[in-house]
Formats: structure tokens, C-alpha cells, sequence
């Protein structure tokens, strides 16, 4: 979502960078990596990792700084969790910065923005469905995996259009002319996307994903 970082602030730049590289460390440490070398658990994480690396390519340059992209990060949070889905997120956007697609020091605020935001819209999606709701599988589909994904893309264009129309020379109108007014053509694919495929794996690979339990959701209805 933020491309460019020559307008941005170098304070907010640096501090944006602290906060998730500390995160980062700290979820590290706190990471409950026995799930992750789980029998063709790693198989799929890197099979993950190259899906969501062509599909960040694949994006609308709207603006200098801002452009529109497919995230898919509602499908990855259900499948890995939230922890192992904000790594994918980092190593994801790492490459992309490695390898110039994106400038490296914007790297930390596209981690933020189109990584951890959608992954903790996801998950509290996730955990209000399970506390607040029914345990049915529609609910699961719909009003996560579909619901998660619009909501994912909502928070991601509206996150990076904030912090560029506060810290950048840009103004409102034009953030809003540029970049703002084309979420509604991200918010049905990214829906779309997400729901397709935890709907599919559902079906066909329930045990690909973490967050699903057929006692839950199907036995116990």
C-alpha cells in the first residue's frame, strides 16, 4: 500500500520501524514454533510466501507513494494463525524491499499497514465470531473469511491514506481523488479472494487450517 517513503517524515519513518522491529522480536521469542514444524506445516508457510509474493506484484499505481494491491492476508491469518501470518507479512515485504520493488525504508510502514493491520483485523473478527456468535461454519466463511477480507482491504487503503494525507505534503482531495475513491474496486476481490480460498480448504484441506475445528464447527452445532 505505501510505496514511497521521500515525503514521509524521517521520525515517523524511524519510529515506525522501532515499533515493528521490536514487536517483531518479541513475538519471536513468545512463538510457539513446535506448530510451525508441524508434519508439512513449513511446506505450506513457503508455499504461502510465493503466493503472496506474485500477488504484492501485482499492483495499481495510483499516486506517487500509494498504490492498490490484493493482500490475501485474511486467508493467511486463518491458516497460520496471527503470529506466523505478521512473519509472512515481514518476509514478504522484506523480498519485495530486497529486491526493489518497493523502496526498503518504507518496508516497516507497509509491514504495518498491509500486514498487521489485516492480520488484527482478522483475528478479532475471528475471536467476536467465537464468543459473541453461533459456532456454524457459515458463520466461519462468511462472516470471517469474507467479512475479513473487505474489512482488511477497508482498514489497509484507509491506514495508508491517513498517515500520507497527516505526514506528507499531499492533500486530502487529492488523497482521497487518487487513491480513496478506488477501495470500493479492492474490497469485492480481496473479499472474493479470501473467501474462495478458506472456503475451498475447508472442503478439501480442513487440517491446513488452524483456526478451523470440525468438533466447532460442525459436530458441535
Amino acid at each position: 500500500m505505501a510505496e514511497g517513503a521521500a515525503d514521509l517524515p524521517v521520525a515517523l519513518q524511524v519510529l515506525v520501524a522501532l515499533l515493528t522491529g521490536t514487536g517483531l522480536v518479541v513475538m519471536l521469542r513468545r512463538m510457539p514454533w513446535e506448530a510451525f514444524f508441524f508434519p508439512g506445516r513449513a511446506q505450506l508457510f513457503v508455499g504461502a510466501f510465493i503466493a503472496l509474493l506474485v500477488i504484492w506484484t501485482l499492483r495499481a499505481q495510483t499516486v506517487d507513494g500509494l498504490a492498490l494491491h490484493l493482500m490475501g492476508m485474511t486467508a493467511v491469518t486463518l491458516v497460520f494463525g496471527w503470529q506466523l501470518a505478521i512473519l509472512l507479512a515481514f518476509l514478504v515485504v522484506g523480498v519485495l524491499g530486497l529486491f526493489g520493488v518497493l523502496p526498503m525504508s518504507t518496508v516497516p510502514l507497509t509491514v504495518l499497514l498491509a500486514g498487521i493491520l489485516p492480520v488484527a483485523v482478522t483475528w478479532g473478527l475471528l475471536r467476536l465470531t467465537e464468543t459473541r456468535l453461533p459456532p456454524h461454519m457459515f458463520i466461519y466463511l462468511y462472516g470471517v473469511a469474507f467479512l475479513g477480507g473487505a474489512l482488511s482491504a477497508v482498514v489497509a487503503v484507509l491506514g495508508t491514506a491517513a498517515v500520507y494525507g497527516l505526514f506528507t505534503e499531499l492533500a486530502w482531495h487529492e488523497v482521497y481523488r487518487d487513491y480513496v475513491r478506488y477501495l470500493p474496486l479492492l474490497i469485492l476481490p480481496e473479499s472474493v479472494v479470501n473467501g474462495i480460498v478458506v472456503t475451498a480448504l475447508v472442503v478439501l484441506r480442513p487440517g491446513w487450517l488452524a483456526t478451523w475445528s470440525d468438533e466447532r464447527y460442525l459436530h458441535g452445532r
